[in-house]
């Protein structure tokens, strides 16, 4: 079970500013000065650290910023992946160059190495396969990898016509597929499979769009949900179609449990004064139950092995980032998620649990912003 310290700074006299220096080692320097202003960078080079430290307004918890507000930076979209499974780097698109790229991002140093020379990247439409080798993103109507280490691009396959916006790219744990959605007047989810190397295998048609396709952990199922809020789910080779019996209301976010056994998702009621819910559907008997009530989830994650919830909430009163422990459904505010449309934070663990990630766009453009959490919640295996 993950252990989270639900502190009170004050029970024992300590400022929660001398608390979190004491906790973290470090203390808070927030650089505001803008990043000199870059050309035309090629492939390979190396650009600054412009990252800064900040205490977060609301709980002093340190922040840090990853990217410039001066230029726009995305995480993958969920259930995309961007911090590698050891927590050392991360994969951004940025516009830090001139036009939109994928970056590597040191996460110990700050250093960015630009990765592709993109003509039509899609923000948040990439993510790290599962052994952190490659990214997988899509340019335009086609989609392409990039080697991590020697920065070598193949393209995999071509669609008809561009992807959507809101289309994301989802790995598969054991590195034999990557998941996206082709949305066409009928809708079709494909999958690409890695050792193949070139093409793409649509698995079944759908009336509607398809959003966020997440492949199970340990079964041979795909999630997604639709744009008018329902939830799905079939096997992978397309067979077995259903719809979730969801509560009534509209699925924000659909995500699998760890053990693959059920789907968790974010429920809306709809209702005034009621709460959004994580609730969680058995695949097997489907049985739904309550798992937790929250403080208006717009977005939400798990960690690896699913004892622990983070969210960002839609109060426009109370914009947080929170930690939930799943066994007593207590809740933590982290600091202000900084986003304007809390549903676009993308907030996402890192694989081990020591990181949490996101994004918002309070201070200009869309930038990144981390959290660490070493000492709120176990290490996991990644």
């Amino acid at each position: 079970m993950a252990a989270m310290s639900f502190w009170q700074p004050r029970a024992n006299g300590l400022s929660r500013r001398r608390l979190l220096t004491e906790l973290t080692g470090v203390g808070v320097a927030l650089s505001t000065a803008a990043p000199a202003l870059w050309g035309e960078t090629s492939k390979h080079e190396i650009l600054p650290a412009d990252w800064g430290r900040y205490s977060d307004p609301s709980t002093e918890f340190e922040v840090l910023r990853l990217t410039h507000p001066s230029y726009a930076s995305y995480l993958a979209a969920p259930p995309g992946r961007s911090v590698s499974r050891h927590g050392d780097f991360a994969i951004l698109a940025s516009d830090r160059t001139g036009s939109l790229q994928l970056l590597r991002l040191d996460l110990k140093s700050g250093q960015s190495r630009v990765l592709t020379d993109a003509a039509h990247l899609h923000p948040g439409a990439f993510t790290l396969s599962a052994d952190d080798r490659t990214a997988y993103y899509l340019d335009g109507a086609e989609l392409c990898s990039v080697a991590l280490g020697n920065a070598r691009v193949m393209k995999h396959w071509t669609a008809a016509q561009a992807f959507e916006q809101t289309t994301s790219l989802a790995p598969a744990d054991d590195g034999t597929a990557i998941w996206f959605a082709v949305n066409t007047g009928s809708g079709a989810l494909m999958r690409f499979r890695p050792a193949a190397k070139t093409g793409a295998e649509p698995v079944l048609r759908h009336d509607g769009a398809m959003v966020d396709p997440a492949p199970n952990p340990r079964r041979a199922l795909i999630a997604w949900r639709g744009q008018d809020g329902s939830a799905w789910v079939c096997e992978q080779d397309g067979g077995n179609k259903r719809r979730l019996e969801t509560q009534p209301g509209k699925v924000l976010q659909v995500l699998w449990n760890a053990d693959g056994q059920s789907v968790l998702y974010l429920q809306d009621p709809g209702v005034p004064g009621a709460s959004v819910a994580i609730r969680e559907q058995e695949v097997d008997t489907r049985v739904d139950r309550l798992v937790a009530k929250t403080s208006q989830y717009a977005c939400f994650a798990r960690n690896a092995n699913g004892t622990v919830f983070a969210g960002a909430s839609r109060s426009k009163a109370s914009p947080y980032a929170l930690l939930m422990l799943r066994v007593t459904e207590r809740e933590l505010t982290l600091c202000e998620h900084r986003s304007r449309d809390a549903a676009t934070a993308a907030i996402a663990f890192s694989p081990d649990s020591q990181r949490l990630v996101f994004q918002g766009a309070k201070e200009g453009r869309m930038a990144v912003y981390s959290i660490r959490l070493e000492k709120l919640v176990e290490k996991t295996e990644s």
